[in-house]
Parts: structure tokens; sequence; C-alpha cells
């Protein structure tokens, strides 16, 4: 039985097709959703990491920790609207540690459900993928890229 489940939400400009998911999963079994936003560090190339300013990447990490908080405040209100019991966080990290971050997360959830990323894109969806498989010895739902398209072709 499924009693609890955490869910990555996806940030930034694409469609977050995890969430939703997990609601739907969560509002079936009426389980408690576990909502995690990853923030992450700005990513800086060595060549040129003495040749920023600091404030160019504190504004990068504030932009960053935005794009989670909206995130979060998307799934926030869906999930409010469905009724369940949830709970929602950022967290901050490297794009290889948000991975293992999430994998050492979900060991403590009866399911994760993450997000597919698009093809020939690098997003930290993929990562994140690889952090749930093979981080949580728990089941895992990908949930694939296009769901929201499919949703609105069949409806």
């Amino acid at each position: 039985m499924i009693k609890d489940l955490i869910v990555n939400v996806t940030i930034g400009d694409g469609p977050d097709v995890a969430g939703p998911y997990a609601l739907s999963i969560a509002e079936t079994f009426d389980a408690h959703v576990g909502a995690v936003a990853f923030v992450y560090d700005p990513v800086i190339p060595p060549s040129i990491m003495g040749g920023i300013p600091a404030s160019l990447i504190e504004d990068q990490r504030a932009e960053n920790e935005k794009a989670a908080a909206d995130a979060l405040a998307k799934f926030d209100q869906a999930a409010k609207r469905s009724g369940i019991s949830f709970e929602s966080r950022s967290v901050g990290a490297s794009l290889a540690g948000a991975s293992e971050s999430f994998g050492a997360m979900a060991r403590r959830f009866d399911l994760s459900v993450v997000g597919q990323a698009e093809p020939g894109e690098a997003a930290p969806e993929e990562l994140i993928v690889e952090g749930a498989l093979f981080g949580s010895g728990r089941p895992v739902v990908v949930v694939p890229y296009i769901r929201s398209e499919l949703r609105k072709r069949n409806a």
C-alpha cells in the first residue's frame, strides 16, 4: 500500500508533469505527498572561475531560488485544491548533489515520482531519475515528458 510518496517538481519554463501525476496517485491511495524543488548552485566553468563578479553569482542563485519557490507555489495550490496531505520544500544542491540528495530522501518514502527530461536537452531531471532509480531502493514512476500533450490530445 502506498502511504507516502515524494515528487521532484520541475523548475523553470517547462511543464511540470511529475507534480500533477503525483497528486493523482496520492488522491487514489489517500497518500501523503512530499514535494521537493532543488535550488541549483550556479555552474561556473573552471576556465573563468576568477573572472565572474560575486554579484553575478548571487543574482543567479537568487534567480534559482525564485524558480524553485514558484514551482513549489504552483504545486502547493494544486495540492490544496485536491485536498490531500502534502508538504513541500526547496533544497539547495549542485546538479550532481541533487541526484544523491533525492535518492537519499526517496528511501524514506513508499514511492518516488519524477519527470522525464525532454530528449536532446541537458536537464537536471535526467540526474534526478538516476538518483531515484539507483539511490532510493524504492519503486519509481518516471512520468513521460509528453504526458501533458497526450492529455490534451485525448481531451
